[in-house]
């Protein structure tokens, strides 16, 4: 009963903790976002960290991290640029005599991958961020179906401490990722990792976060909890928009009905100056082993139907044309 309390008293307190990240003072809340109302705090961060800040210098430079010690360091010679950030960072597409094979000759001659394995969205030469895991089963659902991790980073909000506490699986599945050179990282905050090492030098195909949610709060009515839901999301794609290529994706996966679909994915991207590629049903049964787990913890899934799978990008140039000339 003892630890049953301290659990639950961990999962409040870190509750309010994020309730206090994700709200402004009452007299400066916005109304929830609706067709007719197209705007969202420019603010990139709710609250002050100058408490847990820590400067560490990377060459001549000064890197400011929320929490440094938690991270990978990367060293000074390595920047986001096309994507390939160290030895597990390499960029497959680009290794031509290497992994590609040229079928037929002349113009009819076509280049296929040896060796590229799918599921559903993804490939294994995908370089891949998730954020947001709860058990870590999404991301080793990914890692096991290419038999390979390494172009793999999941991360949690939570703890190490935490997950072993509360998800039966999560360390399991920790160490499959790691087993298949996934790198796995906890304390990493979603809303902010863009400005953050490593994260500042990296480039993905793919940034996926499942099931976004700011939690639920009994003191505060429905417009306020949609309200903090999509202040959630603003901020995501204000990061991960920072670290995709031009042609990469942003992945929400999200239930769409009722108070959900109410937050309106497409509008908040598109105030981020994203545009939805396609929006594509999900089934859980196309990811064996995952399981769609609460964010309190436990060993209990919720049911995420129905959800669909939202797919964001940038902007093309054509797009940018034509949406000044029909201003």
């Amino acid at each position: 009963m003892g630890q049953l309390l301290s659990t639950i008293f961990g999962w409040w307190r870190d509750t309010i903790d994020c309730k206090k990240k994700l709200t402004n003072e009452k007299v400066n809340l916005p109304s929830p976002i609706t067709n007719s109302q197209q705007s969202l705090s420019s603010c990139s961060n709710v609250k002050s960290h100058d408490e847990n800040l820590k400067i560490e210098v990377v060459g001549n430079e000064k890197k400011v991290s929320a929490r440094p010690q938690k991270y990978i360091r990367v060293e000074e010679t390595e920047e986001r640029t096309s994507g390939v950030v160290g030895r597990k960072w390499r960029d497959c597409r680009s290794c031509e005599g290497e992994e590609d094979l040229e079928k037929g000759k002349g113009k009819g001659k076509e280049k296929i991958i040896i060796g590229v394995r799918r599921i559903k969205h993804y490939r294994s030469d995908h370089k891949i961020l998730l954020v947001g895991e709860g058990d870590f089963s999404f991301s080793a659902s990914l890692a096991l179906a290419f038999a390979s991790a390494t172009n793999i980073t999941a991360t949690s909000l939570d703890s190490i401490e935490f997950l072993s506490t509360n998800y039966s699986r999560a360390l399991s599945n920790i160490n499959t990722l790691r087993s298949l050179g996934a790198l796995v990282m906890h304390e990493v905050d979603a809303t902010e990792m863009a400005n953050v090492l490593p994260f500042k030098r990296m480039l993905f195909d793919r940034v996926i976060y499942n099931f976004p949610l700011a939690g639920f709060y009994r003191d505060e009515d429905r417009e306020d909890q949609i309200r903090l839901n999509q202040r959630l999301v603003q901020l995501f794609l204000q990061n991960a928009k920072k670290m995709i290529h031009k042609d990469g994706e942003i992945h929400i996966t999200h239930k769409s009905n009722g108070f959900f679909k109410e937050w309106n994915l497409e509008l908040i991207a598109s105030i981020n100056r994203l545009v939805l590629i396609e929006e594509v049903i999900f089934h859980l049964g196309d990811y064996p082993g995952y399981n769609t787990k609460y964010g309190f913890g436990g060993d209990k899934n919720f049911d995420c139907v129905p959800s669909k799978t939202y797919k964001f990008g940038h902007r093309k140039p054509a797009e940018k044309a034509n949406n000044r000339l029909m201003k």
